[in-house]
């Protein structure tokens, strides 16, 4: 099976490597890229922060962000990734790796009274609108900004897709659309709402994958045919 990445790096790279170990055929090819903002840090003092991603840790750390933040902030990160980013920035955070801002949203006992999320440009706002309506208030910094790639499918043999985002899902079916392909096509999605989402956009056989990391991605593929390990080597 030769299948289509299209996260952005460094994701892209590492899960390549995975499933290139695993016997996969892969064609990586972003329909994303970051690209860091220079944005100063917010002054005032919170009582929970939350990085939607590896790249919103780094990018904090690129504008100062992370260096004196108080021993006791309350900190969480969406996705494996970037809890273990911010442990490598020497940040333990508070809650475990969240797969979803509406897993912050359980996970919460209650709304805290200042929020910082720090985000790219645009996005989603479920932990937003939640912590509004329970009475919070939220601030939200973006050190980074997505751009649309549009790789050339021509010739390419795909079979199944890895999506990442709903953002990225569009503009899947952006390059799918213009290479005039199946949209029978599997494609993996990392949550139910992307899933939604590349339905709206015509994808009828889609596969919802438990969570965004290497190891869903492998075990979703199993559902297609194909043996999943149980770990991951190393």
């Amino acid at each position: 099976m030769r299948v289509w990445v299209t996260r952005t790096e460094p994701g892209a790279s590492r899960l390549a490597a995975v499933l290139q170990e695993h016997g996969f055929e892969v064609l990586k090819a972003p329909v994303l890229q970051i690209e860091e903002l220079t944005s100063a840090a917010p002054t005032q003092r919170f009582d929970f922060m939350v990085f939607v991603s590896e790249h919103a840790v780094h990018g904090a750390a690129s504008n100062g962000g992370l260096a004196n933040l108080p021993s006791n902030q309350a900190v969480a990160a969406i996705g494996d990734t970037a809890f273990h980013t911010l442990q490598r920035y020497g940040i333990e955070p508070t809650l475990p790796a969240q797969p979803s801002a509406a897993a912050i949203t359980q996970a919460l006992p209650a709304a805290p009274r200042r929020t910082l999320i720090v985000k790219g440009e645009g996005g989603q706002a479920v932990l937003q609108n939640w912590l509004h309506t329970h009475g919070g208030s939220v601030t939200e910094w973006n050190v980074y900004r997505r751009v649309t790639l549009t790789p050339d499918l021509a010739e390419q043999r795909i079979e199944a897709i890895v999506a990442a985002s709903g953002e990225g899902a569009s503009a899947i079916a952006d390059c799918w659309r213009n290479a005039a392909r199946d949209y029978a096509v599997p494609l993996l999605a990392p949550s139910e709402r992307v899933a939604r989402h590349a339905r709206r956009l015509g994808f009828c056989n889609v596969v919802v994958t438990l969570g965004a990391n290497d190891l869903a991605v492998l075990q979703a593929l199993a559902q297609l045919g194909h043996t999943a390990p149980t770990s991951l080597p190393g």
